[in-house]
């Protein structure tokens, strides 16, 4: 009976030992998650966050608003990043950086830095014409409280201006009688053309579609105020006695609504007019007190008109110095 006890466990234990184990249930394994690099600067190496925040100044633009397309790793050939100007001299030595692209407003800039993002420079061929133009956009837009979308180019045209001025001149400015390289950029909006003129370089932009001149001379205070006012928004005003560099501002900052409303009427209706309210000839202390409204319509207004344009001339040369 022993035997028979014994053989059977060990019978058993052979069994147990012959038999495969019980497969395991399958537990899920983790997928492998590829993170995509994100728009914000916290994913972005040192080169892509200054090329981003130079393109975002050059154009004015929030760098939320512009993505990034790609960066190529690239070793440039001189100290300009590859990057030829006239007038600038590049140190012949190989610069390691990057070739990077952005897209903002539906175009690309390609921008060149070295590895660190100490040299950024927007590359010639990849839109130079366009920073410019979106540059105009911009100020076109804050200045008459326009949407960017809502204005187009009409043209950009190469062409040399006879001074530092651009081919604008403005009362109380002297400019330098040299050629000047640049471009005519005329924009549009709402149906109406804004002409600017801009250096070669990008660096000097001037308003050029002359809406209103005004300028009082004379008197026992001696005045000699001047008001440059332009159809785009941009204002100037000089003052020779107290600031003789002049003030800039603008329709947005110094108009209401209303007043901007009435200006746009005039230069709607009437056409191109000379308004003069000085004194006679021979009074002594006289005052030279002198409105030029450059309108696109065909009336001429009556006095009660000149004396609003004449008040409202005034009133935004007082709100420019206050």
């Amino acid at each position: 009976m022993k035997k028979f006890i014994v053989g059977l466990f060990i019978l058993t234990l052979f069994l147990t030992a012959c038999t495969p184990p019980t497969p395991a249930v399958d537990q899920p394994q983790p997928s492998l998650v590829i993170e995509q690099p994100t728009q914000g600067t916290n994913a972005m190496t040192p080169a892509q966050i200054a090329a981003l925040t130079h393109l975002s100044e050059t154009l004015n633009l929030p760098a939320d608003q512009i993505n990034l397309i790609s960066t190529e790793a690239v070793t440039w050939p001189d100290g300009c990043l590859g990057v030829q100007k006239m007038g600038v001299m590049c140190t012949q030595a190989l610069v390691d950086g990057f070739k990077i692209v952005f897209e903002a407003d539906g175009k690309e800039y390609e921008l060149h830095t070295n590895q660190t993002g100490s040299s950024v420079i927007l590359a010639d061929g990849s839109g130079v014409d366009n920073v410019v133009e979106s540059i105009l956009i911009t100020q076109l837009s804050e200045n008459l409280g326009l949407n960017p979308s809502d204005i187009s180019v009409v043209s950009s045209e190469p062409v040399e201006f006879n001074d530092a001025c651009l081919g604008v001149a403005m009362q109380g400015v002297m400019c330098a009688e040299v050629m000047t390289p640049g471009r005519i950029v005329v924009l549009e909006a709402n149906g109406t053309q804004y002409e600017y003129h801009v250096s070669d370089d990008g660096t000097r932009v001037q308003p050029a579609t002359l809406a209103l001149t005004w300028s009082r001379d004379g008197g026992i205070a001696g005045f000699c105020d001047s008001l440059t006012v332009f159809l785009s928004g941009e204002i100037y005003g000089s003052q020779c006695k107290s600031q003789p560099e002049g003030n800039m501002g603008t329709f947005a900052n110094l108009l209401s609504a209303t007043e901007e409303d009435q200006f746009n009427g005039w230069i709607a209706k009437y056409g191109s007019v000379i308004l003069d309210e000085s004194d006679p000839k021979g009074v002594a202390d006289g005052i030279s007190n002198v409105v030029t409204l450059y309108g696109v319509g065909k009336g001429k207004p009556g006095k009660p008109v000149e004396n609003d344009i004449f008040s409202w001339a005034q009133d935004l040369f007082q709100k420019l110095y206050n």
